[in-house]
């Protein structure tokens, strides 16, 4: 304890101690004199300030641990997702939101957060996998969500620790029809004229629409938010994806996704073959190039249900055609580094996975011309 003059003839008793998380902190009284009596009331009274100070730290902790003890998974499910769903895309939120009332239907809504441990999780998602055949990449998104929820819970000082690091997934063995499934990401060039023509019987604006997918690589947000004025000569600034969602363009996938491309000559004879059209006084550059009955940008439901009435052995769906792009691509011998600038590609994984099958295939051609050539006669 130390002693302090103050101005106004009295004296301050001072005193410094610990708190119950290790910082040095300081108390002090004021009385009228510096005497021996004086001195042992102000200890008296500083040890009583300091004893009450730490009561209530040690009685706020154990509110708080009393509170972290009865959260529930679906408390701060709720609490990170409010605050996740302002930084991201209505489109990426409401995908997010998916995956949320998925796991939801698995985590009771009493289940504690100090109960989904690393067991916990992994039971769950070795059941979805292993036992009913969910996909592995569904699989990855639920143990995603999983993680972004538990990371929260541990910057809100909820949990010390991730249990999710533990939670491992082996991908299972593929079998041979998995194998050649993998063979249906895209389409040859002979089945995709059959698809384009086929799609023309059907609707003329969606063959044209799908044609242009495949001779760019866009994903179907990205061509269908092309304007006007993202077109210069012959060149392509992809600058932005088309959320359904909220019915309006935002800001490109990545700042890879953000790019620009050269169109090939077909790519502008169909924009303006493109049946749809502006009315003369509302012509601008801020139009969209692929629009529908009401001059708002093609929904990808309309595009993926004229699709299932074509007769296909592949599975057809928007995305097949960014595929069959990287396909065509590669055939002509484009650098994989290349295809994936085209493309919008940071991550070669996709890629690479169609880029290797096209190589292999056009390896087996090499062969069978090898084959075919006769030396000796």
């Amino acid at each position: 304890m130390w002693v302090e003059d103050l101005p106004n003839g009295k004296y301050k008793y001072c005193e410094r101690y610990t708190d119950t998380k290790g910082k040095t902190r300081k108390v002090s009284v004021t009385l009228d004199k510096n005497s021996s009596r004086a001195q042992n009331e102000a200890s008296r009274l500083l040890y009583n300030k300091i004893d009450a100070k730490l009561e209530k730290e040690k009685q706020k902790i154990e509110d708080e641990q009393n509170k972290i003890a009865s959260i529930t998974f679906w408390e701060v499910q709720d609490e990170y997702f409010s605050i996740y769903e302002e930084t991201v895309k209505a489109k990426t939120a409401s995908l997010r939101d998916t995956a949320k009332k998925k796991i939801r239907s698995l985590v009771s809504e009493e289940t504690l957060l100090s109960d989904v441990n690393s067991v916990f999780i992994l039971e769950i998602l070795e059941k979805l996998y292993y036992k009913e055949n969910y996909s592995y990449s569904y699989i990855k998104t639920l143990k995603a969500s999983f993680n972004m929820v538990l990371d929260y819970a541990i910057s809100k000082e909820y949990l010390a620790v991730n249990p999710i690091s533990n939670v491992k997934i082996k991908k299972k063995v593929l079998t041979l029809e998995q194998r050649e499934k993998k063979k249906e990401k895209y389409l040859e060039r002979s089945e995709l004229k059959q698809v384009i023509k086929d799609m023309a019987v059907i609707d003329k604006s969606t063959s044209l629409l799908i044609e242009f997918m495949s001779l760019t690589g866009l994903r179907f947000g990205e061509c269908v938010a092309i304007q006007s004025k993202n077109i210069e000569n012959n060149v392509l600034h992809i600058n932005g994806t088309w959320d359904s969602v909220s019915n309006s363009k935002t800001t490109t996938k990545n700042i890879y996704s953000d790019r620009k491309i050269t169109l090939p000559k077909r790519c502008l004879q169909i924009i303006d073959e493109y049946p749809l059209k502006y009315p003369k006084d509302k012509i601008s550059k801020d139009n969209y190039i692929f629009i529908y009955k009401n001059n708002k940008p093609y929904n990808i439901s309309v595009v993926n249900s004229r699709l299932k009435k074509i007769n296909s052995s592949k599975n057809l769906s928007t995305h097949i055609f960014r595929h069959t792009h990287i396909a065509l691509l590669t055939e002509l011998g484009i650098p994989l580094k290349s295809i994936m600038e085209r493309v919008g590609h940071n991550n070669p994984q996709t890629t690479l996975s169609i880029y290797s099958h096209v190589t292999e295939e056009m390896s087996k051609n090499i062969i069978e011309k090898l084959n075919e050539i006769d030396l000796l006669n």
